[in-house]
């Protein structure tokens, strides 16, 4: 049986760390798609469209942006987590996300250093405006945050914390911590059916009511 996960490289680590699956194959897409929900949607398409031979692809994406309505299912079933992006994946135990998210900008350990991470977009704006300007345009960018949550999921490392650190003086917010973990995909690649996770027959196409309820 051949099982393929198709996800956001923004989790790579935490996956490959944490899911004791060796018979399944990994497809990673670039996190910065998330910038593009159009293009993400056509790029995990391709990555579904692809895999003619596979029995079952998992998802390691929510909605995200809308990016995953019309995604279709072709050869064989497509099964994926019934949640908003993958902050409300590895943030799934908590109840109060919805009040987070209005005060907290998220980091993990791939935010911090992928290329659609906080860290690589102050380097890309330094270097295109040069220091104080780039400064500028971030602390506008995050005027609406009073926080940077770091959210530690058994991956990071102490040089992960001090960037964060780092990068919440010059933004001039405070950091929070909370733990995280991939919890719902492990159950995901466990063959759980109930209504945490949207499950899609060949040929069955996402919309966006999948997201809404479980009913």
């Amino acid at each position: 049986m051949k099982r393929v996960m198709i996800g956001c490289s923004v989790l790579k680590k935490e996956v490959e760390a944490m899911l004791e699956c060796p018979d399944i194959e990994y497809r990673w897409l670039k996190e910065h798609l998330h910038n593009t929900p159009d293009l993400l949607h056509l790029e995990i398409q391709a990555a579904i469209d692809a895999e003619t031979d596979a029995d079952i692809i998992y998802l390691s994406y929510g909605l995200c942006g809308k990016a995953l309505v019309d995604i279709q299912a072709k050869s064989c079933p497509v099964v994926m987590p019934r949640v908003d992006d993958c902050i409300a994946m590895i943030l799934y135990d908590r109840s109060d996300l919805g009040g987070l998210r209005c005060s907290s900008y998220f980091v993990s350990q791939g935010w911090l250093w992928g290329e659609d991470g906080i860290g690589y977009e102050h380097d890309r704006m330094k270097e295109k405006y040069g220091e104080k300007r780039a400064l500028r345009i971030a602390r506008a960018m995050f005027k609406n945050y009073q926080y940077l949550l770091f959210i530690r999921t058994g991956v990071e490392t102490a040089e992960d914390k001090q960037k964060c650190l780092t990068m919440a003086e010059k933004l001039g917010l405070k950091v929070n911590e909370t733990t995280g973990n991939i919890h719902i995909l492990d159950e995901m690649i466990s063959d759980s059916k109930d209504d945490r996770f949207i499950r899609l027959a060949p040929g069955e196409v996402i919309v966006e009511e999948m997201f809404w309820s479980a009913d």
